[in-house]
């Protein structure tokens, strides 16, 4: 029970991590595929639901700090929060399998989403997309499956990737949002 709730938790800090780690336990039978696909995928809703909870708090007042005020049109906000309610399913799902565009993407639907039942189902769909498909095949293909997934993790901060992918995002979004205001 200890190891399953240490997954819940680990997929906190990283989703994809604590689920290969939860198929190479269920391949050495020290947990049930059943019980990691479940710890997993909770912990992984949870974050889920954390980050558009996250964006939905604390979204609004840092859009009112002046130095991010000055450089956000109002119309371009009004405009990116409808294509996310538009688009919210293929936004979501797409983001599962994109790395490095969850944390965005669903903080941004916190920030400006209008439909939370309709995001919360979306999520969970997702999750039950992707962390069933990782898990199971951690499983069954141990480190052939983890290699390529993992490459040079071992050698460099999953931290310090993160970050860039999370900077290179907001810069990108930075970057369009200021081309559709004007």
């Amino acid at each position: 029970m200890q190891i399953l709730i240490a997954l819940a938790l680990g997929t906190l800090i990283s989703e994809d991590l604590a689920s290969i780690s939860a198929g190479l336990l269920a391949r050495n039978h020290d947990v049930s595929v059943a019980s990691a696909v479940v710890a997993c995928a909770l912990g992984v809703y949870i974050g889920d639901l954390g980050l558009w909870l996250a964006g939905r708090i604390l979204g609004p007042r840092l859009l009112d700090l002046p130095w991010i005020s000055r450089r956000i049109d109002a119309s371009a906000l009004a405009a990116l929060s409808a294509r996310i309610d538009q688009n919210l399913a293929g936004a979501i799902i797409a983001s599962r399998f994109l790395p490095g565009t969850r944390l965005p993407m669903y903080v941004a639907a916190g920030i400006w989403g209008r439909r939370p039942l309709a995001f919360a189902g979306w999520s969970l769909f997702a999750v039950l997309l992707w962390t069933p498909l990782l898990i199971v095949l951690t499983a069954a293909y141990g480190s052939t499956m983890t290699t390529p997934l993992l490459g040079r993790l071992g050698e460099i901060s999953q931290f310090v990737i993160t970050a860039a992918l999370v900077l290179a995002s907001l810069k990108l979004a930075t970057r369009a949002l200021s081309r559709v205001a004007f």
